[in-house]
């Protein structure tokens, strides 16, 4: 709740509610098919677009789980690049489920003071990833990012964390070429 002056000069109460909820749907419709559960940042999605479509197209990742943390910043930075992973998300077969982690109770968290909004999406993005991990054990939940410190702080939370060149190369090296540079 804060209180803002208009243009007018009259004062106005501003009340800002962020409703949790626990019965979001986590599961995809169809559930999961064989092999791990892939959770992506923002990066990932943003400069690895390429790999996302063709590797899925193919078959090659499945169970890709994209948070509404990524979806919201991909869609603030690249409307094009939003628009295809919507594209997938709505493709039979592709395996793409969109999981609402800033309204579920257990995944939402606040920003902290003097925390930067990267820094509060990075934390959000491996909160879901450690939850998803508890909910879907023994299966293997992988965060994929290209981001070093993200990659660190996921390492000290005990998470399964690549990079998305090691995670081709591990998983998948016949689809090396789709990759974008480092």
């Amino acid at each position: 709740v804060f209180v803002k002056a208009t243009r007018r000069g009259q004062v106005q109460k501003i009340v800002r509610e962020h409703y949790l909820r626990d019965d979001i749907a986590w599961e995809p419709d169809g559930g999961w098919a064989d092999g791990p559960c892939i959770i992506i940042d923002t990066n990932v999605a943003l400069h690895q677009i390429d790999f996302l479509d063709g590797a899925s197209a193919s078959g090659a990742i499945k169970n890709v789980i994209l948070l509404q943390t990524v979806l919201e910043e991909v869609k603030h930075r690249n409307v094009s690049v939003y628009n295809r992973l919507k594209t997938m998300v709505q493709t039979v077969g592709r395996r793409f489920h969109v999981f609402s982690n800033e309204h579920h109770a257990d995944t939402y968290i606040k920003g902290l003071g003097g925390e930067s909004a990267n820094d509060r999406n990075d934390r959000a993005i491996r909160t879901a990833a450690r939850w998803y991990s508890g909910q879907l054990e023994p299966r293997e939940v992988v965060l994929v990012t290209n981001d070093a410190d993200c990659r660190r702080k996921a390492a000290e939370e005990a998470l399964a964390c690549h990079t998305v060149h090691a995670f081709v190369q591990e998983r998948c090296p016949e689809l090396r070429d789709l990759l974008a540079a480092a």
